[in-house]
């Protein structure tokens, strides 16, 4: 299960990896517009070289960004191959992830809770219990003679002090005889070890379980503010890129000033940021809902365009 989790968690990694670098080439577009923009104005005197020295400035930044990205999609593949065992040639030949990553977070109308069974940890955890159970039976049963008296035939003259010696063991016809009813004080220390073995078992069961249940409620939790967030944010995004093409067309008619632009453009590229973060969170999320789960959570497919 953690393995598939590092694996699925890498894969959305990969996929935010080029929501980013696409996010910078667009960016990059635009900057080029608003520099070709700038060098109308300065050539019709509106504007000084200092606003063309801002705007040529922000090419190379731009571009550097993109190679980041580039760099953060290679490391990305290259783990990928790692964790499935491959080398770094077939991480390099990964496809691009063709993720929905716009899809809203869907918060699940059910989930059953026997679903919190199926955790690795848990299995172990209740096959402890179940394995400590067995020994207190084991414990239980040495209290009680295993003698056939089959083997005391030709042996008459086997005396009772020594049947009753601790531990006594007697080779006959039969298999070996053992009065362990005679030792009660060593086995009732056995049998108290093995219960207190079990009682450790079932309360590490129990407190694992808690912390499951805590787990899967953080997931959901987070997933319901998220939901939340990502409504706001789209908003937010809306309003900056309406404030962004009314400060360029105020740009382009000479009313308007290259700072106005610039503080225009930042606001709208923070909340296209802010956008491809929490798209790749929730994403993120789900997968944690579903490692929360034991793997036996089917996300539900969301009814919203």
């Amino acid at each position: 299960m953690l393995l598939t989790t590092s694996i699925a968690r890498t894969y959305l990694r990969l996929a935010h990896g080029y929501a980013q670098r696409d996010l910078a080439e667009a960016t990059l577009k635009e900057r080029e517009k608003i520099l070709q923009l700038t060098q109308q104005r300065v050539a019709a005197q509106i504007d000084s070289k200092m606003e063309l020295k801002q705007a040529e400035a922000a090419l190379p930044a731009t571009r550097s960004a993109i190679a980041s990205f580039n760099e953060l999609i290679a490391l990305t593949e290259a783990q990928l191959a790692q964790l499935v065992g491959e080398g770094p040639d077939w991480g390099m030949a990964i496809s691009r992830p063709r993720l929905n990553l716009s899809t809203p977070v869907s918060l699940p109308s059910n989930i059953p809770a026997e679903l919190i069974g199926r955790r690795p940890d848990l299995v172990a955890q209740r096959w402890r219990v179940e394995a400590a159970s067995e020994d207190i039976k084991v414990a239980k049963a040495q209290f009680y003679p295993n003698v056939s008296l089959t083997a005391f035939m030709g042996f008459q003259s086997l005396g009772l002090p020594d049947l009753l010696t601790a531990g006594s063991r007697v080779i006959g016809v039969g298999p070996a005889i053992s009065l362990p009813i005679f030792d009660g004080g060593r086995l009732r220390g056995n049998l108290a070890a093995r219960q207190a073995e079990y009682d450790i078992a079932v309360e590490q069961y129990n407190g694992n379980l808690i912390a499951a249940v805590h787990d899967v409620v953080n997931q959901l939790t987070s997933m319901k503010w998220l939901r939340e967030q990502i409504d706001e944010q789209h908003q937010a995004l809306i309003l900056a890129q309406e404030a962004f093409e009314l400060s360029t067309n105020r740009y382009k008619s000479g009313v308007g000033n290259y700072l106005q632009v610039l503080s225009a453009e930042s606001l709208v590229l923070t909340q296209k940021r802010l956008q491809v973060e929490q798209e790749a969170r929730g994403r993120e999320l789900t997968v944690d809902l579903i490692r929360a789960l034991g793997g036996g959570y089917v996300p539900e497919e969301s009814t919203e365009q």
